[in-house]
């Protein structure tokens, strides 16, 4: 997410194959991000903290095609969402003040990679995730490691 260095989250794929290369693959991932910032205004007596958390998730589906028998690549198509929540809190001359503004946008989500099967049943899965969803934009890079059953 643009402006946030420190996201961190999970993403889960399930693929099924048969006997033709052409497969199925489905991605779910979620994120979580925030920063924080207090200080004071000394002049006004003003004190103040500020929190700002975002929250990413996505739903894609798509085809994956078998080059080998330990490699493939894969395109992913479908939806994500980005919460967005700003609480501050403040204090001047003993009054307190807080708000919280919070906004939730959908749009376009897609992605690619390649699976390897380094052993029969192990996957190694090496994944680029974007969206650009009402001009905030999200650029993942996952990497994992599974079993295939």
């Amino acid at each position: 997410v643009q402006d946030f260095k420190n996201i961190r989250g999970v993403n889960v794929k399930y693929r099924y194959e048969d006997d033709s290369p052409v497969s199925f693959i489905s991605s779910l991932s979620y994120l979580y991000g925030d920063r924080q910032a207090s200080g004071s205004v000394e002049p006004e007596g003003i004190h103040y903290h500020d929190k700002f958390e975002v929250k990413y998730g996505s739903l894609m589906v798509g085809p994956a095609y078998r080059l080998s028998d330990n490699f493939s690549l894969y395109a992913l198509a479908g939806v994500g969402t980005v919460k967005a929540t700003f609480k501050e809190h403040s204090t001047q001359d003993g009054d307190s003040f807080s708000n919280k503004i919070s906004s939730r946008k959908t749009g376009f989500a897609w992605g690619a990679g390649v699976q390897m099967n380094p052993l029969e049943n192990i996957v190694v899965d090496v994944g680029y995730e974007g969206s650009n969803i009402s001009s905030t934009k999200i650029n993942g890079f996952n990497v994992g490691v599974g079993y295939r059953f």
